[in-house]
């Protein structure tokens, strides 16, 4: 497709679409603009709220763009879209341990170069995802994975296969920054409490893996930088609020790489939808 259609021609299309999409289903426009109400209050003014909110919208649509190219495109090409690097010793570092890395993904930038780039750079990676609701994108999004290296596990399949990865030295890439349900922990983010996926925090307090918040950041269409960071949550295991400072430590992290670019975290996502028993509603 790549020689038939080179990213040039594409790129405008996909934002017109995107731009279509953005006027025709007011609905994602409402809530990207009310988590940005939520996340920076007044500090934002009502027209920047709606700019971040549509740019976030831009990002969604190069990011599948993107993606529908990595498809037909080698393994080569695909590592070569990454330019820079940051933070590229502390994996090693984590890796040199021994223990597996929890390697947290955010839907942020491109977060499917960021665990590409990590296998066509020699780090084994298993990723946990969710199989969507329409078979045909989930078809389309895992034999991809599995062409760039990546083993992928299924959300909520067998636990073995998550310990396996991490005693294989691989490293663990889940996707903690959505809501995470009636079963989630209440942690801040945005300073504002959020249910959040205990997994992460339940998998380094067991086995010790350390954590690291892994993301692909977007220099320009189909460039980006690499950014491995640590996510320090010294806790004691026999503290009982371990579970929830290391997931605070987490959403603390995610929420530093956010306030960097907010145009490229996806804020049509209802993040703040599930809430603390007696708390309103807030969509």
């Amino acid at each position: 497709m790549s020689s038939i259609f080179p990213p040039p021609v594409l790129i405008p299309i996909a934002r017109g679409l995107a731009h279509l999409a953005w006027a025709f289903y007011p609905r994602i426009k409402k809530i990207a603009v009310r988590n940005l109400e939520l996340a920076y209050g007044d500090s934002l003014s009502v027209g920047e709220r709606r700019r971040i909110a549509k740019q976030s919208a831009m990002n969604v649509a190069m990011t599948a763009l993107e993606f529908i190219y990595f498809m037909h495109w080698t393994p080569e090409r695909v590592k070569a879209t990454v330019v820079e690097t940051e933070g590229w010793d502390l994996l090693t570092g984590a890796l040199a341990q021994n223990k597996g890395v929890i390697g947290l993904a955010m839907h942020y930038g491109n977060w499917e170069v960021s665990g590409a780039f990590l296998t066509l750079s020699g780090v084994g990676l298993a990723a946990v995802g969710k199989r969507q609701r329409d078979d045909f994108f989930t078809n389309l999004a895992f034999p991809t994975r599995t062409k760039l290296g990546i083993e992928n596990i299924p959300k909520g399949g067998q636990t073995s296969l998550i310990l396996r990865a991490l005693r294989q030295n691989k490293v663990l890439g889940l996707l903690a920054d959505q809501n995470g349900g009636m079963d989630g922990a209440y942690v801040p983010f945005f300073g504002l409490a959020a249910s959040t996926v205990r997994g992460p925090a339940a998998l380094h307090l067991k086995l010790g893996a350390p954590m690291l918040l892994i993301v692909a950041k977007r220099i320009r269409p189909f460039r980006f930088r690499q950014i491995v960071r640590e996510v320090k949550c010294d806790v004691a295991k026999d503290d009982p609020e371990a579970e929830e400072k290391v997931l605070a430590a987490m959403n603390d992290a995610y929420e530093k790489v956010i306030r960097e670019d907010p145009t490229q975290w996806l804020w049509i996502h209802t993040r703040w939808r599930t809430r603390p028993p007696g708390e309103p509603l807030l969509y």
